[in-house]
């Protein structure tokens, strides 16, 4: 009996001419797996044979199959025009025979051979059809080692790479990225796997109509995937990249710069030296997931980043877990939307919004970092925009370790933010020094839990008027906002609307409050000031938070 495959009898695959020359016409790769691709319509899965004709699930094996109006008898009036080329058979295959030769075969025979992979999978893409305006594909089924000297597989237009046999780079050889395409149009990577410490696993520059499959990418020495199109050199355009899993890499996991039109189905990033995803001045880019484990060391970076000028993104979440930051949006970024974050033991903020206008998080959970959990904040350089319009809702942040480390909950500092809103989330337990700090006159905060723009506990005095005053509600009397280097101007009284509760069950006497802010002028500041309107005769302890609503 044969012994059962291990890792390492798979890592050394070979095939057979005759079974590489099955998958060209087959389905590709997916022709070597299970017992059943090999059935024929008349064998059963017992070990018994039909004999009537038919097939393992007892219809004909030439029946005339209703596809959408487009029945066996005439597939040829399909329109394929906008189908994927995964759905064509590979036009060349690469493999390995049993000596450790490869050999790439087409239709028409043998294309190359020789003792490296790189080498003859770029004479196979090199035999493709000249001029082509249709995607042909070449299909690398054995896995193989690339080491210097071997290059990059470089794709032309309207070239598809299937790469799902691991690509191989042994420890100390210097290699440039395993896939490079510059200029092209149509270019399909269905599937890839890079370990090792090439300098990166895909680098495209000034491409268009691109789909990346599944990928993925261990221990290169830079970016996972980089997409751009910088300087003189055209932007990229319409991309469209799928399922990726980075680890290990020194950089980023995938980055962008100069690049129009994205789409990303999800990047999971383990221990990437920078950030799991980086949108460089991107535009309309659409992600759908992106999560992190341990990213970026470097105090820039973040699980998913936004920077120098990215616009027009939408995200539907982010999970992050350690490493520097779970979300950072830097450098006059606009017109950014994350739907849900989930961000857990940052060692500086949770997220934190730096001279970006109309960025907005939607929800979700921060907790547990070692910074603020949340950060809106304007460099004082003189050059870039204030942070401005930025839209922090339903979120929870707190801190629940026995030893909380995290300093703010929800956290803006001067000197130039503008017309930001911190609404409807839960702060308590969100930080050491206060849940909420606002700098700007024209931040709106208002029906979070656990904090507002002021907030604490008071007690009116029975039989006093007023019961109760508290002196500066417009200030932080007993901390100063980090990073805030001028003063905001004065608050206006209606901005202001007042919360407030017992602190305790109170009493069993009848009593009524009412509350409004008094400015203060000798002190510059408003006063939050309480009168009873039903004196109980003893005195009651109230927690309190001012709003700022406008």
């Amino acid at each position: 009996m044969k012994d059962t495959p291990t890792d390492s009898d798979s890592n050394r695959a070979s095939l057979s001419r005759r079974t590489a020359l099955a998958l060209l016409g087959g389905t590709g790769v997916a022709a070597l797996s299970g017992p059943a691709a090999a059935r024929s319509d008349g064998e059963r899965g017992d070990g018994e044979e039909r004999d009537d004709g038919r097939g393992a699930d007892g219809k004909p094996w030439n029946r005339d199959v209703d596809a959408n109006g487009n029945g066996l008898y005439n597939l040829a009036s399909l329109d394929v025009d906008h189908v994927y080329t995964s759905a064509r058979d590979a036009d060349v295959i690469v493999w390995k025979d049993d000596d450790g030769a490869f050999h790439a075969d087409g239709a028409d025979g043998e294309v190359a051979s020789g003792d490296s992979v790189v080498p003859v999978a770029q004479a196979a893409i090199d035999s493709l059809t000249e001029g082509r305006t249709w995607n042909e594909k070449v299909l690398i089924a054995s896995p193989g080692e690339i080491t210097s000297g071997d290059g990059s597989l470089e794709l032309p237009s309207y070239t598809t790479l299937d790469a799902p046999a691991t690509l191989s780079v042994p420890e100390g050889e210097s290699v440039p990225p395993v896939v490079r395409a510059v200029g092209a149009d149509h270019v399909e990577v269905e599937s890839l796997v890079v370990e090792g410490p090439a300098a990166m696993g895909i680098r495209l520059t000034s491409c268009s109509n691109v789909r990346i499959g599944d990928v993925r990418i261990t221990g290169v020495t830079s970016d996972g995937i980089r997409i751009d199109g910088r300087g003189d050199a055209p932007r990229s355009t319409d991309i469209q990249m799928e399922q990726i899993y980075v680890e290990g890499n020194d950089h980023h996991g995938v980055e962008t710069y100069g690049v129009d039109r994205i789409q990303i189905e999800q990047v999971v990033g383990n221990d990437p030296a920078s950030c799991v995803v980086l949108l460089n001045d991107t535009v309309d880019a659409t992600v759908n997931s992106v999560v992190g484990l341990e990213p970026g060391g470097p105090a820039g970076y973040a699980t998913f980043r936004v920077a120098n000028g990215a616009h027009d993104v939408t995200v539907g979440e982010v999970v992050s877990r350690g490493g520097n930051r779970g979300v950072f949006g830097v450098s006059e970024c606009y017109d950014v939307t994350i739907g849900h974050v989930n961000i857990e033991g940052a060692e500086d903020q949770g997220i934190l919004v730096q001279n970006c206008r109309d960025f907005a998080v939607q929800g979700g959970v921060v907790k547990n970092t070692n910074g603020d959990g949340v950060r809106i904040d304007s460099r004082d350089d003189g050059e870039q925009l204030p942070a401005e319009g930025v839209s922090i809702s339903n979120l929870r942040v707190y801190d629940d370790r026995d030893e909380p480390r995290q300093t703010w909950g929800i956290l803006e500092t001067g000197p130039a933010c503008n017309h930001n809103r911190i609404v409807n989330n839960d702060v308590r337990g969100g930080g050491t020094t206060r849940n909420i700090g606002i700098f700007s006159n024209t931040t709106v905060v208002r029906d979070n839990v656990g904090g507002g723009f002021a907030d604490g506990e008071v007690t009116l005095s029975a039989g006093e008027s007023p019961a109760a005053r508290v002196e500066g509600v417009s200030e932080f009397p007993d901390v100063t906002i980090p990073g805030s280097v001028d003063e905001p101007e004065d608050f206006e009284a209606s901005a202001l609307s007042v919360r407030a509760k017992p602190a305790t069950t109170g009493t069993a006497e009848t009593y009524a409050w009412e509350s409004y802010v008094e400015w203060n002028g000798s002190a510059g500041c408003w006063d939050l000031v309480f009168e009873w309107r039903t004196d109980p005769g003893v005195d009651v302890t109230l927690d309190y938070v001012v709003d700022k609503t406008r």
